[in-house]
C-alpha cells in the first residue's frame, strides 16, 4: 500500500467517525442512567478516541495534516493546560477529572474536545468539506426539532418542560434553545455560501423552523440573546457590507431591522394584556423581573459563587466541585429552590470557580481568538463579510446566553467545530513577531505511521474499555437494579444482586450508584410487605457500602445526609444507629453550616434521643438563618407547642403574618394569604393533637378575623372549608 492510499484510508476513517457526532444529539440512550446525557457523551468519547488514533498515524505519514500554531490552537492548548492544573490542585481532583453520569464533563470532556478540534481542523481541509459537515448538524437539528413538534402536539412528553415548554431530544428546554441557536448559526453560514435560490430558501425555512421550536422552549436567556444579536448583526451588515448590486437587499434589511427592534419592544409593552398573559410561552418570555423567584435565586447563587471565588482566586476549586462551594457558602434564602446546585448557572462564575481567574481568562481567550481571527479573515477577504459577521455576532450571542445557564455536550460539539473551522481558514496568517507558523518537527514515514497508529489503537482500546465500557456497564447496572425492584418473584434479592454487580464494576459512577441504592433502601424501610430481618440486612448492606465510600470521599455531603436518613429511619434495627446518624448530620453541617435541611434532620435526631432543648435550638437557628422560610417557622412552632411554649408560637404566628403581608405575587395575588391560612390550620391541628383545645380555639378565632381579606381576594369557598374543619374539630 502506498502512502497516498494509506492517507486516504486514514482520512476516510476519521471523516466517517466525525460524521456520526452531529446525530448524537438525537440519540436517547434509554438503557443508561441519565439517558439524555450519558449515552451520547460516551459515544462521543469513543468516536474521538478512535479518530485520534487514526489522526496520529496520519500526521506521521503526511505533514500536510499536522497542526499549525495559530491563535485559536494556542488558546485551546492554554485552556487545556490551565484547567488541567486547576483540576489537579482542586478540591477533588478525581471528581474533576471524571465528573458524574449526570454531567459527563470534567477534564475528560476538555481533553476530548481538544482532540476533536485537532482532528477536525486537520482533516477537513476545504470549504466544501466543512459545509458538508455543517449540513449534518443542520439535518440533526431538524430531527431534534421534529421531536419537539411531537411534544408540542402532545404525542411525546417533555421530561423537564412542564406543561408548555418543550425539550426535544436534548432533555432540557434551555439546553435545546442554546443548541438551536448554534444550529441556526450553521444554517446561516450555509445560506450565504449556497449559490442556488432553492438552497437559500431551504436554509431560510430551516432557520424559521428552528426559531419556532425555540419559541416553544420559552427560554428567556436565549431569547434575550437573540433580541440583542439580530439587530446588532443587521446594523453591522448595513455599516460594513458594501457589496455592489445589493441596494434592494439593503432596503429589505433596513425594514427587517426596524421590525427586529419594534417587535420585542411592542411585545414588552403589552406584556400585561390578556393576549400575552393567557399564552404561557409569551407570559414566561415577558415575565423577566428581579423579584421573580428564579431570578432571585440566580443572584443568590452568583453571590455565594463570588464568596467561593475569593477563597480560591487563582486556580479555583477545580471542575465539578461547585457543590462543595455551594454547600460551604450556602445562602439560606435559597430554601425554596432545588436543594443542591452543581453549577452556578453563569458561565463567568463557572469558570472562575472551575479554574480561578486564570481559568476564566483561558476560557474567554477561545472567544477572543475566534473573533480576532474572523476579523483578520474579513480584512484579508479570505472570508465573506456576511459570513464573518454571522459568526462574530453568533459567538457573542452564544457567550451572552451562557451568562444564564451552562454549556453541555450538544453546544460544545458545535462551538468547537466552529473553532476548528475558523482555525482551518486562518492557518495561513499571523502577525509578524508573534510566533512563526511551522510544522511540528516530525519526519514523514509510512513505517512510523503504522507503528504509531498500532500503538495508539492499543492504547485507545484500553481506554475505551476502562474509561467508557466499564462505566457504561455500571450505568446500565443502575437501571437494571431499579427495574429489579419491580420483580414479581424476589425483588429484594434481585435488587441487591444488581446493585452489588454495579458497585463491583467500580468506576466514577459509584456515587450515583450509591445514591440510588440509598433511595431504594429508604423506600424499602417503609414497605410493610417485607420482614424485619430482610429489611435489616438490606440496610446493613447499604450503610456499609456508603460508609466505605465516605472513608475515601468524606466531602460528599449528599451521601452523608442520605446515610443519616437511613440510620434514623431504621433506628429500631440497631440502637447504635442514633449515634451514627448524628455523626453524619454533624459532619454534614460542618460542610454546610447554613443549610436548613440539615438543621431539621438534626432536630429530629435530638428529639429521638430526648434532647428536646437541643432540638428547639436547632429549629430556632433555622428560623434565624432566614425568617421568611415558612416551613422553618412552622417546625419551630410545632415543637414549641408540645413543649407548651405558647410565647414562641405567638411569635411565629406574627412572623408568618408579616411574611404574607410583605410578600407580593403578581400572578397569584391571593397566594400568600392562602398560605397563611393553611399555616394556621396546621398549627391548629398540632394544638389539637397535643391536647390543647383552648390554644386551638385561639387559632380558630384569629382565622375568623381574616374574613375581610379573604373576600378581597375572592377565596371564600376554600376559606370556608378550612374554618368549618376547625369548627368541627372543636365540637367533636
Amino acid at each position: 500500500m502506498n502512502s497516498k492510499s494509506l492517507t486516504s484510508y486514514y482520512v476516510l476513517g476519521i471523516k466517517a467517525l466525525m460524521f456520526v457526532i452531529p446525530f448524537l444529539s438525537f440519540w436517547i440512550s434509554k438503557s443508561m442512567f441519565f439517558p439524555y446525557i450519558s449515552g451520547r457523551n460516551f459515544a462521543f468519547r469513543i468516536l474521538v478516541e478512535i479518530a485520534l488514533a487514526l489522526w496520529l498515524g496520519l500526521i506521521f505519514l503526511n505533514k500536510e495534516y499536522r497542526p499549525k500554531f495559530t491563535p485559536i490552537l494556542l488558546a485551546i492548548l492554554a485552556f487545556v493546560a490551565v484547567i488541567g492544573l486547576a483540576d489537579a490542585f482542586g478540591v477533588d481532583p478525581a471528581h474533576s477529572f471524571w465528573s458524574r453520569l449526570e454531567r459527563m464533563e470534567g477534564y475528560m470532556m476538555v481533553l476530548h474536545l481538544a482532540a476533536y478540534f485537532l482532528v477536525l481542523t486537520s482533516v477537513f481541509r476545504t470549504k466544501k468539506e466543512w459545509l458538508q459537515f455543517f449540513n449534518l448538524f443542520v439535518i440533526a437539528g431538524i430531527l431534534v426539532g421534529s421531536y419537539g413538534v411531537l411534544q408540542v402536539l402532545g404525542l411525546k412528553e417533555a421530561i423537564q418542560g412542564g406543561n408548555f415548554r418543550i425539550d426535544g431530544t436534548i432533555g432540557n428546554p434551555t439546553y435545546l434553545a442554546a443548541y438551536l441557536t448554534l444550529v441556526i448559526t450553521l444554517a446561516l453560514v450555509l445560506m450565504v455560501n449556497v449559490a442556488s435560490r432553492a438552497g437559500k430558501y431551504f436554509y431560510g425555512a430551516v432557520i424559521i423552523f428552528n426559531l419556532i421550536i425555540m419559541f416553544f422552549t420559552a427560554t428567556r436567556g436565549v431569547t434575550l440573546a437573540l433580541v440583542l444579536a439580530v439587530p446588532l448583526f443587521l446594523i453591522l451588515y448595513l455599516f460594513f457590507d458594501r457589496t455592489p448590486g445589493e441596494q434592494r437587499f439593503r432596503k429589505i434589511v433596513l425594514w427587517v431591522l426596524v421590525a427586529a427592534i419594534l417587535l420585542p419592544v411592542g411585545l414588552w409593552l403589552i406584556r400585561g394584556t390578556s393576549l400575552v398573559q393567557n399564552n404561557p410561552v409569551l407570559s414566561r418570555l415577558t415575565s423577566i423581573s428581579l423579584g421573580e423567584r428564579t431570578i432571585k435565586s440566580r443572584f443568590a447563587i452568583w453571590g455565594l459563587s463570588w464568596q467561593a471565588f475569593k477563597e480560591r482566586p487563582i486556580l479555583g476549586w477545580g471542575q465539578e466541585n461547585f457543590l462543595y462551594a455551594f454547600s460551604k457558602y450556602y445562602n439560606p434564602k435559597l430554601y425554596d429552590q432545588e436543594p443542591w446546585f452543581d453549577r452556578p448557572h453563569n458561565i463567568i462564575f463557572e469558570w472562575l470557580l472551575n479554574g480561578g481567574i486564570l481559568g476564566l481568562l483561558a476560557y474567554l481567550s477561545l472567544f477572543a481568538t475566534l473573533i480576532w481571527s474572523l476579523i483578520q479573515l474579513a480584512i484579508r477577504k479570505l472570508l465573506g463579510i456576511k459570513e464573518a459577521l454571522i459568526l462574530m455576532v453568533a459567538t457573542g450571542a452564544y457567550l451572552f446566553q451562557n451568562f444564564f445557564v451552562f454549556d453541555n455536550f450538544n453546544t460544545y460539539v458545535i462551538f468547537f467545530a466552529l473553532l476548528a473551522y475558523v482555525n482551518r481558514l486562518s492557518e495561513g496568517f499571523l502577525p509578524e513577531g508573534l510566533i512563526k507558523i511551522k510544522d511540528l518537527n516530525v519526519p514523514e514515514s509510512q513505517k512510523a505511521s503504522k507503528i504509531i497508529f498500532g500503538a495508539g489503537l492499543v492504547l485507545v482500546i484500553g481506554l475505551i474499555y476502562s474509561a467508557n465500557l466499564r462505566p457504561i456497564a455500571q450505568s446500565r447496572g443502575i437501571i437494571a437494579a431499579l427495574k429489579a425492584t419491580a420483580s414479581q418473584s424476589d425483588p429484594i434479592t434481585a435488587t441487591l444482586e444488581e446493585f452489588h454487580k454495579a458497585l463491583e464494576i467500580n468506576t466514577f459512577a459509584n456515587t450515583e450508584t450509591l445514591e440510588q441504592l440509598a433511595r431504594v433502601t429508604g423506600l424499602l424501610i417503609g414497605n410493610g410487605n417485607f420482614s424485619l430481618e430482610v429489611k435489616k440486612n438490606f440496610v446493613e448492606y447499604t450503610t456499609d457500602k456508603i460508609e466505605d465510600f465516605l472513608e475515601k470521599h468524606n466531602q460528599q455531603i449528599r451521601l452523608h445526609l442520605m446515610v443519616a436518613n437511613l440510620y434514623q429511619s431504621a433506628r429500631s434495627y440497631d440502637p447504635s444507629y442514633f449515634g451514627k446518624a448524628r455523626y453524619h448530620l454533624e459532619f454534614a453541617r460542618s460542610l454546610s453550616p447554613n443549610k436548613q435541611q440539615i438543621l431539621f434532620l438534626l432536630a429530629d435526631n435530638y428529639l429521638l434521643t430526648n434532647d428536646i432543648d437541643k432540638a428547639l435550638e436547632a429549629l430556632k437557628t433555622a428560623v434565624d438563618l432566614e425568617p421568611s422560610y415558612r416551613d422553618a417557622q412552622l417546625n419551630y412552632a410545632t415543637l414549641a407547642i408540645f413543649m407548651q411554649r405558647n410565647d414562641i408560637v405567638q411569635q411565629v404566628i406574627k412572623n408568618l403574618n408579616d411574611i404574607r403581608l410583605n410578600s407580593v405575587d403578581i400572578k397569584l395575588p391571593h397566594a400568600h394569604l392562602w398560605n397563611f391560612i393553611n399555616d394556621l390550620k396546621r398549627l391548629f391541628d398540632v394544638y389539637m393533637r397535643a391536647g390543647q383545645p383552648q390554644n386551638a380555639r385561639a387559632i380558630y378565632d384569629f382565622t375568623l378575623k381574616l374574613k375581610s381579606d379573604v373576600e378581597k381576594y375572592g377565596i371564600e369557598i376554600a376559606y370556608g372549608g378550612v374554618v368549618q374543619a376547625m369548627k368541627d374539630a372543636l365540637t367533636e
